[in-house]
């Protein structure tokens, strides 16, 4: 079986990303999986768990690209002596702190679904 990353190549883009359960949710379910994922004082199902563990990744990864794009906007604006530099700044210490929250869901999620399942015997 090739990598992930050849496989895109060739177009196989839906066998390498899993959304599999995410993506037969309907509107309401997907409007729960966002809230399993974001929110702490969720009880799920475990079809909505598991489409919030299959959505996590692909939340960091898109903060993750937010906050660099604004890093390059905000070096821009203060090497232009712009005034937009101070809310760009702003702005991205709310993305970071967002980052941090969607790093430690994704982790949370990952370690809940694996004791649930059965696949670890003690949780750290």
């Amino acid at each position: 079986m090739k990598p992930c990353g050849e496989r895109l190549h060739e177009g196989h883009y839906r066998t390498c990303v899993r959304l599999n359960v995410y993506r037969s949710c309907s509107w309401q379910e997907k409007r729960e999986v966002l809230g399993a994922f974001w929110h702490t004082n969720m009880h799920p199902s475990e079809r909505i768990s598991q489409a919030a563990l299959e959505y996590g990744p692909y939340a960091v990864l898109s903060i993750a690209v937010i906050a660099f794009e604004l890093a390059v906007i905000i070096i821009f604006t203060i090497i232009r002596g712009s005034a937009w530099g101070w809310p760009a700044g702003l702005l991205e210490a709310l993305v970071v702190v967002s980052l941090w929250w969607a790093v430690m869901r994704s982790r949370t999620l990952k370690s809940q679904f694996a004791v649930q399942s059965g696949r670890l015997s003690v949780q750290p």
